[in-house]
């Protein structure tokens, strides 16, 4: 492994981005506000970062939960990829994975069962990457492992839990020059997609200010009756009990951070978070199971209706909306506010500005259709039917998957590092202790200490087919 680990390295030299020039560290210097960065200096800059070509990717996949199961049944059918590990804390999860690898005449892979089996798969030389969805709590340590063993690591929602986990990850991928990309399938959403081309190709001009939802009914009976029974494996009701804020906000964010070019010529600096009371979980609860039933009796802290906002160095602002315990359907919705328009995605709207100071109205039914075929991302133009009948959440999941494993193969930089899980994911402690320090404003690290000045933009999001 040693020695798998140091030609990596040696490579990743070669390909990847260079390091820091002596103006940006000045640029950094001048700039260091955040006492939350003091004493940490600039590593080797991820943006941009490629690894040496992989003609074929020895995935193993960690958690063969429900969405670690159908991770494996996408993982199969993306050309150039094998599943050759599958780990799992109960085995007939993993052999049930398994059995359909098997049936669909794919090649049996090696199971690793255990509490710390992760690290047997990641020390095994069996895998380039490996594709983590186990509990929340789990994720960075089970991804900064994975780095340390010389493996690319793809690690599911959320990334991490508290800034410590954040800035150890950041550290550790720069030290060990391997992709860490959080499994963000909302960037690859249709709407997602063409929102974030149409504001990289300035269709609006200069943006001012985004805006995104994520509101998910999810107060259903698996839940509660996990929590009650205390499952060992992991029940997501535990963190609406211990914290507070905006406790899943990575799907709204992703999205609009895209757009605004955060961490790439832009960098949050601080939010403030609100909240409406803790009250609908447990009240469903009690109408549910009954008062005296154990998670009736749990107090629970999260708030039922988050509002975060956040402002960014070059003057901008993201308002993030979450709700997970509201009867009513399924939203993410984003919003982005230009000088020459407006665009919301989930369903798609536009509204330009023809002449200076005319206004504007959303397009009609046919000027809409046109804009649509015009700046739709060519992933969903010729991968989009594939997609949708490859499963996850409409076929993001697919793309998302087909986006990095094309990355790997072909020696390209991904779309998102690991500078975008950090700071994605920092909201999530960061607006907890806004709220449970009174509203209070909090600043948000930089967590490419200064980079982002000159981190370019992501760029084109496409599969060539001929190069699959």
């Amino acid at each position: 492994m040693n020695s798998r680990r140091d030609f990596l390295k040696q490579a990743a030299c070669v390909l990847g981005a260079a390091a820091l020039s002596g103006k940006t560290l000045d640029l950094y210097a001048q700039n260091n506000k955040s006492i939350r960065i003091a004493g940490r200096v600039p590593g080797s800059n991820m943006d941009g970062f490629v690894s040496p070509k992989l003609q074929k990717i020895r995935v193993g996949v960690i958690g063969i939960g429900g969405r670690g199961y159908n991770a494996v049944q996408r993982l199969c059918n993306i050309p150039g990829v094998e599943v050759t590990a599958l780990c799992e804390l109960i085995e007939e999860r993993a052999q049930n994975a398994a059995s359909y690898m098997k049936e669909k005449g794919f090649a049996k892979p090696k199971i690793f069962i255990g509490p710390e089996a992760y690290k047997e798969l990641c020390d095994s030389g069996l895998c380039d990457a490996v594709h983590i969805n186990t509990n929340w709590e789990s994720h960075a340590t089970l991804a900064i492992y994975a780095m340390r063993a010389g493996v690319h690591t793809f690690v599911e929602v959320p990334g991490i839990r508290t800034i410590d986990e954040a800035w150890e990850m950041v550290e550790t991928c720069e030290k060990e020059r391997v992709h860490c990309m959080m499994l963000a399938n909302c960037c690859y959403g249709d709407d997602e997609m063409l929102m974030i081309q149409a504001a990289q190709l300035g269709i609006l001009d200069e943006l001012c200010h985004a805006e995104a939802e994520y509101i998910h009914e999810t107060r259903g009976g698996d839940n509660y009756q996990a929590f009650q029974a205390r499952d060992v494996i992991f029940s997501s009701l535990d963190m609406l009990v211990r914290n507070t804020g905006a406790t899943y906000p990575m799907h709204a964010l992703g999205p609009v951070a895209l757009a605004l070019n955060i961490n790439r010529g832009d960098c949050m600096d601080r939010l403030v978070s609100m909240g409406s009371q803790a009250y609908n979980w447990q009240e469903f609860a009690r109408r549910k199971y009954g008062a005296d039933a154990p998670v009736s009796r749990v107090k629970f802290e999260c708030n039922d209706f988050n509002t975060t906002v956040i402002s960014t160095v070059n003057g901008k602002t993201i308002l993030l909306r979450q709700c997970n315990n509201v009867p009513g359907p399924y939203s993410r919705q984003y919003h982005l506010y230009g000088f020459k328009g407006r665009l919301s995605a989930n369903p798609l709207q536009v509204a330009i500005e023809e002449e200076l100071g005319a206004g504007a109205g959303w397009m009609g039914e046919k000027e809409l259709k046109e804009f649509r075929n015009k700046y739709q991302s060519d992933l969903w133009k010729n991968w989009g039917e594939i997609a949708k009948t490859s499963g996850g959440h409409g076929g993001m999941d697919y793309m998302m998957d087909l986006r990095w494993t094309y990355c790997l193969r072909n020696g390209l930089p991904l779309d998102t590092t690991v500078y975008d899980l950090a700071s994605w994911c920092s909201v999530i402690p960061l607006s907890q202790e806004s709220i449970r320090n009174g509203n209070k404003p909090v600043e948000i690290p930089d967590f490419t200490r200064g980079q982002w000045r000159s981190n370019t933009p992501v760029g084109d999001m496409s599969v060539d087919v001929s190069k699959l």
